[in-house]
C-alpha cells in the first residue's frame, strides 16, 4: 500500500509539475513585459517633461526679447515726449517708432488725466483722442506700478474693435510725479506665435498668463484663446511651490491631458508655460506597447499550446497507462472467471531463430485445477512439461504451425484422467510470438449430445407412428402455431384439397384459405388462440365437391398455461346431414301421400297464424273428408284404399 501511495504521489507530482512550470514561465515572461513597458512609459514621461521644460525655456527667452524691445521703445517715447511739446511732434515720434516694429499695432501717448495726446497716425480721427482713464493699464500706472512695463489683459480696441494686449510704461514729470503713460498694442496671437506643430504636435500648448491668472494668449493647434480667467488651478498650485517646474494635468478648458512646464517672469508679472499632449507623447510608446503585447501574446499562445500539448500528451499517456492497468486487471478477472482452462504460451527460440519450446506465461485458476498443480508452479514452466506424453509431439507441432502460419486452430481430442475418458476441445490462436490456448471439457456435452440424438431418434419414431395413425383417420388434422403458420397436416388434407404435405406444412394460414373463407374463420381462430375451445359447422369445397365439415379448434398450452398454438380438426358430416334431413322429412310428412302429417300440419299452421298476425291479414282453414271410404277398404281391400288416397 505504501509503494502504491508513493506511486500515485509521484504520478500526481509529475502530472502537475509541467503545467506549473509553464505557468511560471508565462508569469515570468509577463512580469518582464510589465517591467519593460513600465520603464518605457516612465522614460517617455521623463523625456516629455524634459522637452516641455526646454520648450518653455525657449518660449520665455522669445518673450523676454519681445518685451525688452517694447520696454526700450516705450522708454524712448516716454523720454522724448517730455521734450516735444506739440501734438504734431508727438504723432511724428510715435509713427517713427512704430514704423520699424511689425509686431506692434499702434503706439499712443496719454497725459496724466487719461487723455490721448498723440497717436501713431498721419491724420488720426477725432475718436483716436479719447480718454482711457477707465483702462486697467492707466489705473495700474497711476497707482504706482512697481515695474516699468505692464502687460495688460486682452481687450477689444475702441477704434479697431480687435483683440489687443496693451504694453504700457508710465511717464514722469521732472519732479517724479505721474505724467501719463505710453501705450503700445500687440495682437494676442503674436504672443504665442512661438507654437509650431513639428515641436508641439496637433494638441500641444503654448500659453502666456499673468499672475492675476488671466490668459494673455493661449494656443493649441489651430485654436487660440484670449482673456480667459479660469482653468489655472493646477498652474497656480505649482507656481506657489516654485518659480519654474513641470507637472502633468488635464486642462479644464479643452479637457486634454498634457505634460506641462512653466517659468515665472516676475519683472512682467507673467507666467510662460507649454505643454505636450499625452496622447501624442505616448503615440510611439503605444505602438511599441502594442507590438510588444502582440509579440508576447503570440509567444504566450505558443507556450500555452506547447505546454497544453505536453500536458495533453502526458494526460493521454497516463490515461493509456491506466487503461492498460485496468485492461490487465479485467483480463486477469475475466481469465479467472472463465470456466475453461486458459493458457498463454511464449515461444522459446534458439539464437538462430528456431522454435525450441513454449513457456507458460499465464494460466488461470481453471487451468491450475485442470492440471492439478499450484498456479505459481504452472507459470514459467515449459509447455512440454504440461502436455500429456501421448499428445506431446502432435500438440507441439500444431502450436508451431499456428505460430508460423498465424492461422487459428480448433481440434478435439481425448485424454485419460483418473481412469475416465475426458473429451477436450482446444482452441489455439496466435498471440505475438506465441499462442493463447483455451481448453474446454466437453465430456458432459458429448454425453448430452448422445442423449439428445437418442431422444431425437425416439421422437422421430413416435412422430412417424403418430403420423401413421392420423393419416388413416377420416378426419383432417392440422396444427397452427401462434404466428398463424401451419406446422402439421395429415394426408387427409392432400386427399381433400390435392395439396401435398411438403407444400402445406410450414406455410402461412392465408395460403390455405381464400379471402372469403379466411375472413369467415379467422374470428374462430383468434378465439381459440385466446384459450377457448371452438366448434362450428361450415361448408367447404373439396375435390369431391361441396362438403359439410364439423370443425373443432383446441388450444395447445405450454407448461405456463400460455397458448402456443391450436389443433384444428375437421370431420366430414355431409352424409350425416343428409340423413338428418331425411329423418326430419319422415317426421313431418305422411309416407303414403307425401303430404304433411299431423305434426307437420301443426307446425305449418302455427307458422301461418304467426304470419297472418304479423301482416294483419285473415287466414282460411278448410277441412275435407272422404265419405264412405271405409266401404272401399272393406270391399276392395286396404291396398286399393291406399292407391285412392
Amino acid at each position: 500500500m505504501r509503494s502504491l501511495a508513493q506511486h500515485h504521489w509521484l504520478d500526481g507530482t509529475l502530472r502537475w509539475s509541467l503545467p506549473l512550470f509553464g505557468l511560471a514561465i508565462i508569469l515570468t515572461m509577463w512580469g518582464g513585459v510589465y517591467w519593460l513597458l513600465t520603464a518605457d512609459r516612465n522614460r517617455t514621461e521623463q523625456e516629455a517633461l524634459a522637452r516641455a521644460a526646454a520648450s518653455t525655456q525657449a518660449y520665455e527667452a522669445h518673450l523676454q526679447q519681445l518685451l525688452q524691445q517694447v520696454d526700450q521703445l516705450t522708454a524712448f517715447v516716454a523720454l522724448n515726449a517730455e521734450t516735444l511739446g506739440t501734438t504734431i511732434d508727438l504723432n511724428r515720434l510715435a509713427r517713427q517708432t512704430l514704423a520699424n516694429q511689425p509686431a506692434l499695432r499702434s503706439i499712443y501717448v496719454v497725459n496724466e488725466s487719461g487723455d490721448v495726446i498723440a497717436v501713431a497716425m498721419d491724420n488720426p480721427p477725432a475718436a483716436a483722442y479719447n480718454n482711457v482713464a477707465d483702462r486697467r493699464y492707466f489705473q495700474v500706472h497711476r497707482a504706482g506700478h512697481p515695474n516699468p512695463l505692464y502687460v495688460g489683459e486682452p481687450i477689444k480696441g475702441r477704434i479697431s474693435n480687435q483683440w489687443v494686449v496693451h504694453l504700457s510704461r508710465a511717464r514722469k514729470y521732472p519732479d517724479g510725479s505721474f505724467a501719463g503713460v505710453v501705450v503700445t498694442t500687440v495682437d494676442p496671437a503674436y504672443l504665442t506665435n512661438f507654437y509650431n506643430e513639428a515641436q508641439f504636435g496637433q494638441q500641444g500648448l503654448v500659453s502666456l498668463v499673468g499672475l492675476d491668472w488671466v490668459v494673455r494668449s493661449r494656443r493649441s493647434g489651430e485654436r487660440s484663446w484670449f482673456g480667459d480667467s479660469g482653468g489655472q488651478n493646477y498652474l497656480a498650485k505649482e507656481v506657489a511651490k516654485a518659480p519654474s517646474g513641470t507637472y502633468a494635468a488635464g486642462s479644464q478648458i479643452d479637457g486634454i491631458e498634457r505634460f506641462m512646464a512653466y517659468r515665472v517672469m516676475p519683472q512682467y508679472q507673467l507666467v510662460a508655460y507649454t505643454g505636450l499632449a499625452k496622447t501624442e507623447v505616448f503615440r510611439n510608446y503605444e505602438a511599441r506597447k502594442s507590438a510588444v503585447l502582440a509579440f508576447f501574446s503570440v509567444a504566450t499562445v505558443v507556450v500555452l499550446s506547447a505546454f497544453a500539448a505536453f500536458f495533453f500528451l502526458q494526460t493521454r499517456l497516463r490515461h493509456i497507462r491506466l487503461q492498460a492497468d485496468e485492461s490487465a486487471r479485467r483480463f486477469m478477472a475475466a481469465s479467472d472467471a472463465q470456466l475453461d482452462a486458459f493458457f498463454i504460451l511464449a515461444a522459446q527460440r534458439s539464437p538462430d531463430g528456431r522454435l525450441l519450446d513454449f513457456r507458460c506465461e499465464h494460466a488461470n485458476r481453471r487451468a491450475a485445477k485442470w492440471l492439478n498443480m499450484p498456479l505459481a508452479d504452472i507459470e514459467r514452466v515449459n509447455a512440454t512439461e504440461l502436455i500429456p506424453t501421448e499428445h506431446r509431439l502432435r500438440l507441439f507441432s500444431a502450436y508451431c504451425t499456428v505460430v508460423d502460419t498465424r492461422t487459428p486452430m480448433v481440434e478435439e481430442f481425448s485424454v485419460e484422467q483418473d481412469g475416465a475418458t475426458v473429451h477436450v476441445v482446444q482452441q489455439v490462436v496466435p498471440v505475438g510470438d506465441g499462442v493463447a490456448i483455451t481448453m474446454r471439457d466437453v465430456t458432459e456435452v458429448r454425453l448430452r449430445e448422445a442423449e439428445v440424438q437418442q431422444s431425437r431418434a425416439a421422437l422421430a419414431h413416435n412422430e412417424a407412428r403418430l403420423r401413421g395413425v392420423t393419416n388413416n383417420l377420416p378426419v383432417l388434422i392440422s396444427y397452427l402455431d401462434s404466428s398463424l403458420t401451419v406446422r402439421f397436416v395429415n394426408e387427409t388434407y392432400e386427399r381433400w384439397f390435392g395439396r401435398s404435405l411438403h407444400s402445406s406444412e410450414n406455410t402461412p394460414l392465408r395460403s390455405h384459405w381464400d379471402e372469403d373463407i379466411y375472413h369467415q374463420r379467422i374470428p374462430y381462430v383468434m378465439k381459440a388462440m385466446g384459450g377457448e375451445l371452438v366448434e362450428f359447422v361450415a361448408e367447404r369445397t373439396t375435390l369431391a365437391g361441396p362438403r359439410i365439415l364439423h370443425n373443432t379448434y383446441v388450444p395447445d398450452r405450454d407448461e405456463h398455461g400460455s397458448v402456443r398454438g391450436i389443433y384444428m380438426m375437421s370431420t366430414d358430416i355431409t352424409e350425416l346431414k343428409r340423413a338428418e334431413a331425411e329423418l326430419q322429412s319422415l317426421l313431418l310428412t305422411d309416407t303414403l301421400t307425401g303430404l304433411a302429417n299431423r305434426r307437420g300440419f301443426n307446425e305449418r299452421l302455427a307458422q301461418a297464424l304467426a304470419r297472418a298476425a304479423r301482416n294483419r291479414r285473415g287466414l282460411a282453414l278448410m277441412y275435407i273428408d272422404v265419405d264412405k271410404f271405409k266401404e272401399v277398404n272393406d270391399t276392395y281391400g286396404h291396398h286399393v284404399g291406399d292407391q285412392i288416397l
